[in-house]
């Protein structure tokens, strides 16, 4: 264990900077350059801070506040108000005024320190605390405040000697700033050091380490391991000016550290972007990249051996080649993404602590990655879990969790009280419920107070389930909360608060956010037991609300819920009121008639509002989008390029891509958006040329292999087929089944005639034909590989395309495969292209072939066997002719009245279709066990 000499932190930094005084401490990257402090430099900003802080009659154990983001100027003000013995008060970046003026009341701060980009939230602050706080400025010059750098041009009087203990407070880290009562919690010296010399046991850091510090400094863990422990040791943190995903891929890449802490969210990013990516490079590599991860873990568990820099290169240049420990914490962390990271061949460890136990009081050793555990107590901690006074009905043998050690807090600020409560005999109760293993592994399972206790008696712990669905690379933020039903005295079901990830929809050019949201949803929750299952869920565009220590803040959310009811959209337009720039901008006389045009589209007409989301708002679904789109091209004139059309989001963007494109020949009136889009084929595009080439041999070949899967069908899944007869001896039109899995297009294909065969086509999405011979076999397939969520305009007119040359397209209403084998909500497109082209639809069941391949699911080789019980059925049932709604007289409600009749008309047919065969197979399977 290493020994830290000194009585306080300071004296201890004071050390290591005369050690390595020209060692860099501290990097600040900027966009365009990097600005570096050696020790010698940084010791030099404290003292000047210091003398700054003495100038002012700022006594040792006087309270002096920091507002400002990770900077040198922010460490230079840390360990300047150390060095004269007073207390830091780091403050949230993200506080209001009045949160602030709170915080400087209960404190009785003497001084805050901050910035140019936060002075004008400072001053109000200041007003409404009617304090005389004094204000001092890191950077630059302000009227209002004293700064900091013309100080250090000054005289340097002497500072008085440094006489601070290790039971003297450090710093103050205020865990409620929101709240009516706000706690803050006192550090010590002496809490500060033990911390450390804990780390630094089961750690190795030294001089020659790099840490990169992203998380901001007011967090208890962030000061830990992004500031106190590099400074005892040499070490050279790196901050960076502007915090996004893309500025920390590029220092891990260009700045090499070898220690990186962060919250989980940021490890479940990479994670999917490696796995993802391993996804597209087609099924050889994604399998040879499988194997690598087995191996690769084979090799670390029994071996010691770690070729991960070698089976995986490509992923260690994007964390850093010189990375030697990852860290999370602050959150949970799902532990299927640590083991892959471990796969990976890399040590990310997992911190547990609070605020009140100085940020860490568990590490996860070397070697154990994704065991699911926060690991063991650091040495010199004792943790332990109090048992609960009852049982619930599952079994579950959960505690709270109680830390007792030299890391403990002093207590909490002037609150005897509320430290009473937390505190028995030397332990500090966390209101964490957790399991300890023989081996002294400590599992978190939730908070105390935030247990979901559901009707049925089983505990739920909210935060386990939230790690499931953030797997999601389309969800950013989920709130689980239990909601009783009418009459219930207890929680039925869970209800989710949803924030999608913007970021992610943008760059992927998905524009149907809700129906990706929910298909990742399914998808997650069929893995997971029936109970631990969101059962509803709303979207929200705003973050969720959280404490300083990025906690959410619950029983707040819980209350917004039952507030507006779990049914209402959750856009941000709704209920704000009108400004008077909104007012201005509607009151435009172009904008007007589109904002008409917009609210006949809307099913919410009241929601048209400037900064109205088009779907959560408005409630429009991606056809309906284009029918937008196309009116509002219609009445401007122009035309919206693709990739413009799919980054709109809101009602103001949408008007003004309208406006922007105009060009001058616009005309109003009513008139059919698809009427006019599928009449504009473009011929020449290869895209769509490529479905009517002929491939008479390779037609030949493809009928005859399939007749044979046929046969073999027949044998091993009972395969029957009924129907075919009304399939349309001549001309095009549709074939719509509902769709179980990936394969249901081979059994239909092997279903029809030559005569059909030959004039199938298909319009696929995109994502499944990314590599050279996946492409190659959707030209063989006559498949048109179109992403009909970023491009349903050219997946329609593909679909139309083939149609006007007579081939027959089929379709799957859906759009993707059913969760649980039952048909699921219909798309419009069916009956768009039926009617606008007036050729009929075909709609067919299938049946039995879901247990074969489940969505998200491997494929089930035992489904295959004889004596599995698996029977697929195909039936046909006969033709539907929709009828054109008349342009006369056009409406946009007539339009959408016409296309959903046609839709619940075929969807009913499918789902009795179904049925008959379901009837069919159960008459069979009776006949059969009489026998």
């Amino acid at each position: 264990m290493m020994e830290l000499m000194g009585n306080n932190f300071y004296e201890r930094f004071e050390a290591t900077a005369e050690r390595f005084a020209s060692h860099i401490a501290v990097e600040l990257v900027h966009r365009e350059d990097v600005e570096k402090v050696t020790y010698r430099e940084l010791q030099k900003q404290a003292e000047v801070a210091a003398r700054f802080l003495n100038s002012r009659e700022i006594q040792a154990g006087d309270r002096c506040a920091i507002l400002a983001d990770n900077d040198i100027v922010w460490c230079a003000a840390y360990l300047g108000i150390l060095r004269l013995g007073a207390v830091v008060l780091p403050f949230d970046t993200h506080y209001t005024p009045q949160q602030i003026a709170k915080l400087l009341a209960d404190s009785g701060a003497k001084i805050i320190f901050t910035t140019e980009r936060y002075a004008a939230v400072v001053l109000e602050a200041q007003g409404l605390a009617g304090t005389s706080v004094k204000l001092g400025l890191l950077r630059g010059s302000h009227a209002n405040f004293e700064s900091l750098p013309e100080f250090a041009n000054g005289a340097r009087e002497p500072l008085p000697a440094n006489v601070v203990t290790a039971n003297d407070a450090a710093v103050i880290l205020y865990t409620s700033g929101t709240t009516s009562d706000p706690k803050g919690v006192v550090l010590t010296h002496g809490n500060l050091l033990a911390e450390a010399e804990a780390v630094f046991a089961r750690l190795k850091l030294d001089e020659s380490d790099s840490i990169l510090g992203v998380m901001p400094l007011y967090h208890s863990l962030a000061q830990l391991a992004n500031l106190l422990l590099p400074f005892l040791v040499g070490a050279r943190v790196i901050y960076l000016e502007e915090i996004s995903a893309s500025e920390m891929l590029r220092a891990l890449r260009e700045h090499r550290p070898t220690l990186f802490c962060c919250v989980p969210q940021f490890f479940y990013l990479i994670h999917q972007r490696v796995h993802g990516k391993a996804a597209e490079d087609g099924w050889p590599r994604s399998a040879l990249f499988r194997l690598l991860l087995r191996t690769n873990s084979f090799l670390r568990r029994f071996t010691g051996v770690n070729l991960g820099r070698v089976f995986f290169s490509p992923v260690h240049d994007v964390i850093g080649k010189k990375m030697r420990i990852l860290v999370t914490g602050g959150a949970r962390f799902d532990p299927t993404i640590g083991r892959d990271f471990y796969k990976l061949g890399f040590n990310l460890l997992e911190a547990y602590g609070l605020t009140e136990t100085s940020g860490a009081a568990t590490l996860t050793p070397f070697g154990e990655g994704g065991q699911g555990s926060v690991g063991e107590a650091l040495p010199g901690i004792e943790v332990k879990v109090v048992p609960a006074e009852s049982r619930s009905v599952d079994g579950d043998s959960s505690g709270e969790i109680a830390i007792r050690g030299p890391i403990v807090m002093k207590g909490y600020f002037h609150r005897p009280e509320a430290t009473e409560e937390v505190m028995r005999d030397g332990w500090f109760l966390t209101g964490d419920l957790g399991r300890l293993d023989a081996q002294g592994r400590l599992s978190i399972t939730g908070r105390k107070k935030e247990v979901i206790v559901l009707s049925s008696g089983k505990n739920i712990y909210p935060e386990e389930i939230e790690a499931q669905y953030t797997q999601s690379p389309f969800i950013q933020e989920v709130c689980v909360v239990g909601m009783a039903l009418p009459g219930e005295p207890a929680a039925e079901r869970l209800h989710a608060v949803i924030v999608p990830n913007l970021e992610v929809m943008r760059e992927r050019k998905v524009v149907n956010m809700k129906e990706v949201l929910r298909f990742d949803i399914e998808n997650i929750s069929v893995h997971l037991p029936a109970h631990k299952r969101i059962l509803s869920y709303e979207i929200q565009l705003e973050p969720l609300p959280r404490t300083t220590t990025r906690k959410l803040k619950r029983f707040e959310i819980e209350r917004q819920v039952r507030t507006r009811g779990t049914e209402v959209g959750a856009g941000e337009a709704q209920g704000q009121p009108v400004s008077e720039e909104e007012a201005a901008w509607a009151g435009d006389p172009e904008v007007a008639r589109a904002l008409e045009v917009i609210r006949e589209a809307a099913h919410d007409k009241k929601a048209a509002r400037a900064a109205a989301n088009l779907e959560l708002d408005l409630g429009l679904d991606s056809i309906e989008r284009v029918e937008l789109l196309t009116n509002l091209e219609r009445l401007f004139g122009g035309r919206m390029a693709p990739e413009v059309a799919q980054s709109i989001y809101t009602v103001r963007q949408l008007v003004q891509a309208a406006r922007s494109q105009s060009n001058g020949t616009g005309q109003a009136g009513p008139g059919s958006a698809w009427s006019k889009l599928l009449k504009e084929l473009p011929g020449n595009d290869p895209l769509f040329m490529d479905l009517l080439k002929p491939q008479r041999m390779v037609m030949l070949a493809g009928f005859a292999a399939l007749k044979i899967l046929n046969l073999v069908a027949r044998v091993l899944v009972g395969f029957r087929v009924s129907g075919v007869e009304h399939l349309p001896s001549s001309g095009a039109y549709l074939i719509c089944p509902n769709h179980e899995t990936y394969i249901d297009p081979f059994f239909l294909a092997s279903a029809v005639p030559y005569r059909v065969f030959c004039k199938l086509f298909y319009v696929g999405a995109s994502e499944y034909f990314a590599t050279p011979l996946r492409r190659k076999a959707a030209k063989l397939m006559h498949l048109a590989p179109v992403d009909p969520d970023a491009n349903l305009i050219q997946a329609l007119q593909a679909g139309a395309f083939g149609l006007r040359h007579g081939k027959i397209l089929v379709l799957f209403p859906e759009g993707e495969r059913s969760i649980d084998g039952e048909v699921r909500k219909f798309k419009k497109g069916a009956a768009i292209l039926g009617a606008h082209l007036e050729v009929p639809i075909v709609p067919v069941a299938f049946n039995g072939v879901f247990p074969i391949w489940p969505r998200n699911r491997g494929f089930s080789w035992r489904a295959l066997l004889p004596w599995f019980g698996t029977r697929v059925q195909i039936r046909f049932g006969a033709p539907m002719q929709p009828a054109d709604p008349p342009e006369a007289g056009y409406s946009h409600a007539c339009a959408e009245e016409h296309y959903a009749a046609v839709t619940d008309e075929l969807r009913q047919t499918v789902i009795e279709l179904q049925a008959g065969l379901r009837a069919n197979s159960l008459r069979s399977n009776a006949k059969t066990n009489s026998i």
